[in-house]
Formats: C-alpha cells, sequence, structure tokens
C-alpha cells in the first residue's frame, strides 16, 4: 500500500489557491525576517584544536588507512564499496550527511552508498531532509508509478530541483519495479510545509472511523487547512506563502494551536491496532498538522532545534513501525550526534540535531557516514555559481589535504593511534553555508560525534539542473 492512502482510493489533488507550485520556502530567510536581528549562534568558550601542519601523524595516518574509491558514477559497479558492510556492521539506521546539498560528486557518491546498503545490505527506508506530505507523493510514485516525478522533484526545496536527485529517484523506481514485495520506502521527515491533502484525507478517514467527531473535526480542519484566501497577502500563493503569512504576519497564533491541539486528541483517542497502517497514518498526520503551526509559532532561535526534534520523532516513529533498516539523507549539521551544533554567518543557529536524538534511542545503530570536500564551485539558490575555497587550517576537512585520491573513504570507528584519538576527540570545527565561504563555519561536539566513516572528495562542482529531455 501507497503511504499515501489514508482512506481509500485516489488522494485528493493537492490544491492551494489552484496553484500546486509549492513555492521555496527559505528556512534561512524566514528565520532571519523574524529575528528581526542576528541569533546567537557560536558555541561560548569553544577552544578549538591547533591547525595541523605538514607532516602531522594525523594526517599520515588518513594517508595511510584511506581507500581510493573507483568513481562518483552512480551505476558503477560497487566492489570498490565493499568496506561498508564491516563499518555499518550491527547498524539499523545510517545517516548520510552532507556539507551543504547541490554538490553533484557527493549527491553521486551518496547515490552509490545508498545502492550498496539496499542492495547488499538490505536498507528498505529512504528518510529525506524533505517534508513528510510532499514524500507520501514521491513514494506513491516510486511505489506504483502514480504522478509526474518532475512535477513532484519541482515542489520539493530548492536543494533538490536537480538531475541527480532525479536520477536517485529513477533507480529506486526501478528497483521497486523488481522488488514489488521488498520495496524501499521513501519517507520525509520534516513538517514545515504540510500540505493540504493531508488535511482533506484525515478529515474523510475521521468521518468514517468517528462519525460522532465528524461536525467537529469539519470545523477544525476549514479552520486550520492552508488557503491563501483566507490570508491578507497579495503574494501568497503557495505553502510557503501561506507559511510565511502565518509567521510573519499573525500575531495571535492562539486559535491555530489550540485547534490543531484538539484535532490530534480526537485522532490520539482512536483505537489502534496493530497492523492498521491507516491508524497510523492519521495518527502521523494529525502530528505534522500540530507541528506545523507549532513551527511557525516559536521565537526564531528556539525553530530549528524544534524541527530537529519533529524530524527525529518522524524517523522513530516509521523506524519502530516498520523495523526496517533506514537511510537517513540530510546535511552534516543534522545528522551529527553532537549534543548541540552551531553554524555562523549570515543566519546564525545553534540547535540540537536529529542525530543527537537518534543516537540516545539506538545508541550503536545509529552510524553516519560524512561526506566532505576540499575546494570547489557552487550554485546558489538564486543560481549564481560561486567558489567554495579550501579549508581553512582549524577546519577539520583541511587535515584531508595531502590525499591524492579524487575520492577516498576512511574508517574513524575502528583502533586507532593517539594522535588520531585525540584528534577525534577534539572540539569540531568546519565549513558551515558553502556559498558564505571563511564567513561561515560550523562547530559542536568533537569528530566522532559527527561521523564513523567519511567519505572524501577533493573537488566538487554543482549539480545539474533537471534535463528539458527528462
Amino acid at each position: 500500500m501507497a503511504l499515501v492512502a489514508i482512506t481509500e482510493g485516489e488522494p485528493p489533488t493537492m490544491i492551494i489557491n489552484k496553484s500546486t507550485d509549492r513555492t521555496k520556502i527559505s528556512r534561512r530567510s524566514l528565520l532571519a525576517a523574524g529575528a528581526g536581528a542576528t541569533i546567537a549562534a557560536a558555541v561560548p568558550g569553544a577552544a578549538f584544536a591547533e591547525p595541523r601542519t605538514v607532516g602531522d601523524p594525523v594526517q599520515r595516518w588518513i594517508r595511510d588507512q584511506a581507500v581510493s574509491l573507483r568513481t562518483v558514477d552512480p551505476s558503477a559497479p560497487l566492489d570498490d564499496l565493499r568496506l561498508l558492510p564491516r563499518l555499518t556492521r550491527g547498524a539499523t539506521l545510517v545517516g548520510l550527511g552532507e556539507h551543504g546539498h547541490n554538490f553533484a560528486e557527493v549527491t553521486t557518491l551518496k547515490h552509490r552508498v545508498l545502492r550498496q546498503l539496499v542492495e547488499r545490505q538490505g536498507f528498505r527506508t529512504l528518510f529525506w531532509e524533505e517534508d513528510w506530505s510532499l514524500c507520501l507523493l514521491i513514494d506513491r510514485h516510486l511505489s506504483t508509478g502514480a504522478g509526474d516525478l518532475i512535477a513532484l522533484v519541482n515542489q520539493m526545496s530548492p536543494a533538490w530541483r536537480n538531475q541527480q536527485v532525479v536520477d536517485l529517484l529513477r533507480w529506486l523506481r526501478r528497483h521497486n519495479l523488481r522488488q514489488r514485495n521488498d520495496q524501499v520506502r521513501f519517507v520525509g521527515a520534516e513538517h514545515y510545509a504540510t500540505l493540504p491533502f493531508v488535511y482533506t484525507e484525515l478529515k474523510a478517514y475521521l468521518a468514517k472511523v468517528a462519525p460522532e467527531h465528524r461536525a467537529e473535526v469539519a470545523e477544525l480542519i476549514k479552520y486550520l487547512i492552508p488557503d491563501c484566501s483566507k490570508t491578507d497577502d497579495p503574494d501568497c500563493n503557495s505553502i510557503g506563502g501561506y507559511a510565511r503569512w502565518y509567521f510573519l504576519k499573525v500575531q495571535d497564533k492562539e486559535p491555530f494551536l489550540t485547534r490543531a491541539a484538539r484535532l490530534r486528541e480526537i485522532v490520539d483517542a482512536l483505537p489502534c491496532r496493530p497492523g492498521d497502517l491507516r491508524r497510523e497514518l492519521a495518527g502521523q498526520a494529525a502530528r505534522q498538522i500540530q507541528k506545523f503551526y507549532l513551527h511557525y509559532s516559536f521565537p526564531p532561535p528556539e525553530i530549528p532545534s524544534f524541527r530537529d526534534a519533529g524530524a527525529a520523532g518522524t524517523i522513530r516513529w516509521w523506524h519502530d513501525l516498520t523495523r526496517t533498516k533506514a537511510v537517513y539523507w540530510a546535511a552534516t549539521s543534522h545528522t551529527s550526534r553532537a549534543a548541540r551544533v552551531s553554524i555562523t554567518g549570515g543566519y546564525p543557529v545553534t540547535f540540537a540535531p536529529v542525530g543527537s536524538h537518534l543516537a540516545g534511542w539506538y545508541g550503536e545503530r545509529y552510524r553516519v557516514i560524512g561526506f566532505g570536500f576540499h575546494h570547489g564551485t557552487y550554485r546558489t539558490e538564486t543560481g549564481a555559481v560561486v567558489d567554495v575555497p579550501v579549508p581553512k587550517p582549524d577546519w577539520y576537512e583541511h587535515t584531508f589535504t595531502g590525499l591524492d585520491h579524487d575520492q577516498s573513504v576512511l574508517d574513524l570507528s575502528g583502533r586507532v593511534p593517539n594522535e588520531v584519538r585525540e584528534w577525534l576527540a577534539a572540539p569540531f570545527l568546519a565549513r558551515g553555508y558553502p556559498d558564505e565561504g571563511y564567513d561561515s563555519e560550523g562547530s559542536g561536539g568533537t569528530l566522532a560525534d559527527w561521523f564513523d566513516v567519511i567519505i572524501h572528495r577533493r573537488e566538487v562542482a554543482p549539480t545539474d539542473l533537471i534535463r528539458a529531455d527528462t
């Protein structure tokens, strides 16, 4: 059964003011607009490790231990990834973290690792750093072929609207066609753009299973469903515009929060028999609706931690429900197990990442593979291509400078020399927002908190725009 079906039959068309275009929700710009001032971000009192020098024992160890990977071609044979089963032994959830989205070689390297985990190690869920409701529709396409994949990708966050992501999703569709009884499910972890069809599906479900609440649910849904015609914003024509209106212009949010809480209360009171997927989906839908309105009700500095706690909760819900091995595809700042992560720059944030929650729940069963790089170019959300400089001497990426591989894999989880152990235990410092160069840094915890394995690429370039002939 496709995840999207809370009720019988086809789901309603996703409509908001007759527009299915999900205008981007720029989390950075929303935070900045809501704050009206700089958001404190730096970890106070952190003492970072001294820069590594030529001939450093850690750099020598990396050169000796890093294993070259033959290619970034996602369709190539996987023999050069033969180390991964050992490096992920015992893991039921693997985070694939990247220092910034929209890098072609990073995306295709992650695609190769995903293929290894799916085709050779039996992983059957892919959690994605994207809204849960949109991913219901993508999962439905991957399972049944329904819908237009390109149209769906073009509704994703700008970071994912590229040819490499299209290629990955098409590979998943081909896999699911071959394995009709053993499919990979595609599950969004986020709640920041919960789409209208979730509300109408939940309303129809509750009308069947809880008719005594039919009138109340209809009133709640009518009030809560995102609809730009209810706003005073002439520029609102999408879920992004609606979220922006609610976040920035609605002063009294209590009527929304009270109704969202009541809707969830009604659903939570329903019995839930083991194996009743529709009831599980209804519960998740109610949680997503409530989290959407809560998300945009918090002061800006509190939103990132709420966002990541919500994403972690969605991952835990589906992971524990299905008991399948799963992959979490996101930025390193989300996959990290550090208790707190900070990113400086134009939109500074400090938050408890998704990975910190997952590590608390799953311990050693949650492992993280980080994808780093040395230098290259990057395409911003505005379409500009900018240089991404070589790492600063005190960033962990600088330690990989001496590698002579185009791409390589390094195990950090085994027995290591004392100097390497100290490096892994030192305060973490890395590049932050890639488009801000040396003006943005990421920090929090230690290198060992962030990664069990590092796959390093020397030079990166932007992902390709979606081809017209796709």
